[in-house]
């Protein structure tokens, strides 16, 4: 968090956030809409700025996602030209998200605006299945739920829903999760010494 200052009646905050991830397993990517992932090791940053004033709140962010070159289990492949080998081209990502909401010690509820486009790719070919790297444009719309249990501060409930409002080579469908969330604390802490109380 490298700004943190008070704006008018409430408090303006810049974050900046990176991530990493890579496949945990050698899953057949190229199996598309069953495949459970895209097989690319991922490199993001996120630019994030919030407002808040009280309890109420507005959030914006951008991220930028490169993505790495894939295999898959086949020597030739059609895009919208032949490719004679079994590596494709990932294009990048964007993500643009809004929310805005009600947030607490206790309690965060939100409403959520998500855009994720893809920088290149094409679209799926007729009469074929989608392909790994396919433009996927996504616009979905939303929202967030997160309680924290009283007395009993590492344990919340969260729950989510969005639904895909507009899209490219995306699916139009809507989404329902929920779970919970039980953080364990492994620092050590001092217990007293009877014997110091004396």
């Amino acid at each position: 968090m490298p700004i943190e200052k008070k704006l008018g009646k409430g408090t303006f905050s810049l974050y900046a956030l990176g991530g990493f991830s890579t496949p945990a397993s050698n899953y057949v990517a190229d199996f598309l809409p069953l495949s459970i992932g895209l097989h690319a090791t991922n490199a993001t940053g996120r630019l994030m700025v919030d407002y808040q004033v009280k309890n109420l709140f507005v959030t914006a962010s951008a991220a930028y996602a490169v993505r790495s070159n894939i295999s898959i289990d086949r020597n030739a492949y059609y895009t919208t030209e032949m490719h004679y080998t079994n590596k494709v081209w990932m294009p990048n990502t964007v993500n643009y998200n809004i929310r805005a909401g009600y947030r607490s010690s206790r309690l965060i509820a939100e409403g959520i605006a998500d855009i994720i486009q893809t920088n290149g790719g094409f679209d799926i070919t007729r009469n074929n299945m989608p392909f790994p790297s396919n433009q996927m444009n996504a616009t979905r719309i939303g929202a967030n739920i997160k309680y924290t249990v009283p007395k009993m501060e590492e344990l919340s409930l969260i729950g989510n829903t969005m639904f895909t409002i507009a899209g490219r080579n995306i699916g139009q469908s809507t989404s329902i999760s929920a779970g919970v969330f039980y953080i364990i604390d492994f620092t050590k802490k001092k217990k007293s010494d009877s014997k110091d109380k004396k």
